[in-house]
């Protein structure tokens, strides 16, 4: 014992043999322990002369490792000057309407006046600016991106993802609902689909966070400012989560029955365009002039409309929804319907507020075709005859859907207007053609040509659509596109380019899906696909 206590005692890794401490012996490994308990010294330079005035620093919890990753991944590089605000521009365009809970009078004010005084430390988050821009850059003219060094809009919106994405997984951001806000935007990103971090992840993660928070819609605070903010942040992930399920043809993760309690919210309870100071109001009001009443009762209107969307596959549960939805177009107002106009004037705020009532009615037709496409499987397998969809039924609800949806397609594609509707969009263009090469398989001339028309129509919205979304120009392959205008061809020459083993991919008897903006589960819709298979092998073979 006496020998073992006579013994050196090994030395702890990084401290000296001798009870004094050696100059020579490095005390650099104790820097990682002290930021842990009193937080990094990073506001230092270089830090502090990374970001804008009106921008918040990320979290001081962050260590000195961390920043200087996030530095090299690019998260400190905001937009500025031209760039920053023309992406700013196509946010309150195309952006805002859709998720309007971002205060623009502040944002404005930072981008267009970037008066430092305005915001003494507090500033605007980085992350949820970082996310602005990137939702932003799906919209705004190619040429701005170009002049700002990007190859593509789709080196952009990979450049400018990856930078709030980085800031999110290193919680730089406190605030909670400056979180679900970013994530929200963030929804709007689809990857490759080998990877599993598309929309359906981000609003898996925004929707949990939100019931942590609590952030739940209530009568008692909806006139207050924060309490007109929680519910339109709430309103806006209710909508977002619906269309993100919607063309995967899965769940929506808000279940039924956490809404069906609430009142349907109005323009007072939401207030979606505040008054904005006399600076900042001058853009927005350029983009939206006389609609803003419109724009706001279109979001309201959408609410009501996707929260028909519901996979219980119940027979009587259906039905009402399909009750429910015609009720819903019948009340829907005249000034936000839809109609094919010859010409619009060239004058921002009309063209906007066109996109959106065109939105609002694919959505409208989308959902119309998925319930009667649901019935239409239990009618299968019931005591109810079965419609098929033929030259004998003209009025096939799933038909007149298809038809519906290409009408304003088609108006959308001759004003080049069509580009400018978000993500969803791509899975409901697809879903129409599939259903007009459904009718090029009827053996009825006429309906034939009507099927081939339609689907030229889809292709060519198709082929619009991949100068934003670029899976759009993978489905056009799919349909028989391949990038090229088939006017020409002949039913029989399209039923031979079709993609059957993509489309085969893209249903529910694969794990994993060609792509990650769109899949075909239903089975009304794989049974759609079994045909065409059928039809193109009697062809070729």
């Amino acid at each position: 014992m006496a020998e073992r206590a006579l013994k050196r005692r090994k030395p702890t890794p990084g401290m000296a043999q001798n009870p004094a401490v050696l100059t020579t012996v490095p005390l650099d490994n104790l820097l990682t322990e002290i930021h842990r308990l009193l937080g990094p010294t990073w506001a230092l330079p270089p830090y502090d002369n990374l970001l804008p005035a009106f921008l918040k620093p990320p979290s001081s919890r962050l260590q000195i490792e961390d920043l200087n990753y996030l530095v090299r991944k690019g998260a400190f590089d905001v937009p500025q000057g031209a760039l920053g605000q023309e992406i700013f521009k196509s946010y309150i365009r195309h952006v805002h309407p859709h998720m309007p809970f971002l205060d623009l009078d502040l944002f404005s004010d930072a981008i267009f006046n970037r008066d430092p005084s305005r915001y003494d430390g507090e500033g605007i988050s980085l992350l949820l600016f970082q996310a602005v821009m990137f939702a932003g850059v799906f919209f705004v003219d190619l040429k701005h991106l170009y002049a700002a060094g990007f190859l593509s809009r789709r080196s952009a919106l990979e450049a400018l993802f990856q930078r709030a994405r980085a800031l999110h997984d290193f919680d730089c951001e406190e605030d909670e609902f400056a979180v679900l806000q970013s994530l929200l935007l963030m929804t709007y990103w689809y990857e490759n689909p080998d990877r599993n971090k598309d929309g359906r992840y981000w609003i898996s993660i925004c929707v949990s966070l939100a019931s942590k928070v609590g952030l739940y819609p209530h009568d008692s605070n909806s006139k207050t400012v924060e309490g007109r903010f929680r519910n339109l942040l709430w309103w806006s992930m209710f909508t977002r989560d619906r269309l993100i399920a919607l063309p995967l043809q899965e769940a929506p993760l808000i279940k039924n029955e956490v809404y069906l309690s609430l009142p349907i919210p109005t323009a007072d309870d939401l207030e979606i365009f505040p008054p904005r100071s006399t600076y900042s109001s001058d853009y927005a009001s350029s983009c939206y002039q006389d609609n803003e009443n419109s724009l706001a009762l279109i979001f309201i209107e959408k609410n009501q409309t996707v929260s028909l969307h519901q996979r219980r596959h119940v027979f009587m549960g259906l039905t009402l929804s399909k009750l429910d939805l015609d009720d819903w177009l019948e009340g829907l107002p005249d000034k936000i319907a839809f109609r094919p106009k010859p010409f619009l004037t060239p004058n921002d705020a009309d063209l906007i507020f066109h996109v959106h009532c065109a939105w609002l009615q694919m959505v409208y037709c989308e959902i119309h075709s998925t319930l009667h496409r649901q019935l239409e499987f239990f009618a299968e397998h019931g005591d109810t005859p079965r419609r098929i969809l033929s030259s004998d039924s003209p009025g096939c609800p799933v038909l007149r859907g298809a038809v519906e949806m290409t009408t304003v397609i088609e108006d959308l594609c001759q004003k080049h207007l069509i580009c400018y509707l978000p993500t969803s969009s791509v899975a409901m263009v697809l879903r129409a053609g599939i259903i007009h090469i459904q009718q090029m398989c009827s053996g009825d001339a006429q309906v034939e040509r009507k099927g081939l028309k339609g689907l030229l129509q889809c292709i060519r919205a198709l082929q619009q659509l991949s100068k934003v979304y670029g899976c759009a120009l993978f489905l056009t392959s799919i349909l028989g596109g391949h990038g090229k205008e088939p006017l020409g061809s002949s039913p029989q020459d399209l039923l031979k380019s079709l993609d059957m083993e993509t489309l085969d991919r893209l249903t529910s008897g694969y794990h994993e899906s060609a792509a990650s903006m769109v899949r075909i589960r239903e089975p009304y819709d794989v049974d759609v696909i079994a045909q065409l298979r059928t039809r193109r092998e009697s062809i070729c073979y």
